[in-house]
C-alpha cells in the first residue's frame, strides 16, 4: 500500500537522489517535492476524468443566491477539483418535479460557487484524493515519472534526464492510463444538438 512518501522516493529514486522520510522533513529534496508534488497531482487529477476520483453528491443550496443572472448559489464540496456532470431540476419548468435529470440548462462555476436556476442540483465531480493507495496503479507510475522529470531538473539539473523521463511519462504511462481507465464501464453516448447534427448530414 503506497503511501505519499513512497511516491516521492519512488520519484527520487528514479533520478538516483537521495530518500526523505516526510515531505515536510526540512531536507533539501523534500523542499523540492513540496514545491512541484501537490501542483502536479491536482492537475494530472483534474486533467482527467479518472473513475478512481469520481464522486456524486446533491449540493445544498446556498441561504443567498447571485446578485444577478441566476437564481440559485451552491458550494461545492472542499474537495472537488472539476464538475463533470450536472443534474439539475426546476419545480417552476420541468413537468416530473421531482426528477433529477442530465440538464441542458445553464450553470456555470465562479470560484467555489456553482450557480444555475435549477432549484435542485446533483454532480458527478472529480475530487481532490491524496492519498497513492486509492488511485489507479497506471496513474500512479505516470504521476511518479512525471514528477521524476521535475525532480532532474532541479536536484541533479540533468535537463537530458528530466526530458527523457517527461517523454516516458506523456508519451507512453499517460496514454495507457487514459486508455485503461476509460474502459472500465459501459460506452457512454456522445450528445450533441440537433443544429450540429444538421450540418453535418447536409
Amino acid at each position: 500500500m503506497p503511501s505519499e512518501t513512497d511516491l516521492l522516493n519512488d520519484a527520487l529514486g528514479q533520478i538516483g537522489a537521495a530518500r526523505i522520510t516526510a515531505i515536510d522533513d526540512g531536507s533539501i529534496n523534500a523542499n523540492h517535492c513540496q514545491t512541484f508534488y501537490p501542483p502536479l497531482r491536482d492537475g494530472a487529477l483534474r486533467a482527467a476524468k479518472w473513475n478512481f476520483t469520481l464522486k456524486r453528491v446533491e449540493l445544498a443550496q446556498d441561504a443567498t443566491g447571485p446578485e444577478f443572472e441566476f437564481a440559485y448559489s451552491y458550494t461545492l464540496p472542499t474537495d472537488c477539483l472539476r464538475v463533470w456532470e450536472y443534474y439539475g431540476a426546476n419545480p417552476s419548468t420541468t413537468t416530473i418535479p421531482t426528477a433529477l435529470v442530465q440538464s441542458v440548462a445553464p450553470w456555470k462555476i465562479e470560484g467555489r460557487k456553482l450557480v444555475t436556476n435549477d432549484a435542485e442540483v446533483k454532480i458527478l465531480y472529480g475530487a481532490r484524493l491524496t492519498n497513492p493507495d486509492v488511485w489507479d496503479a497506471l496513474f500512479y507510475q505516470y504521476l511518479t515519472t512525471h514528477l521524476a522529470s521535475k525532480l532532474a531538473s532541479a536536484i541533479p539539473k540533468d535537463e537530458r534526464k528530466a526530458n527523457s523521463l517527461l517523454d516516458q511519462a506523456i508519451r507512453v504511462l499517460l496514454p495507457m492510463a487514459l486508455a485503461s481507465d476509460g474502459q472500465e464501464g459501459s460506452v457512454e453516448p456522445f450528445v450533441t444538438d440537433e443544429l450540429l447534427w444538421g450540418r453535418t448530414l447536409a
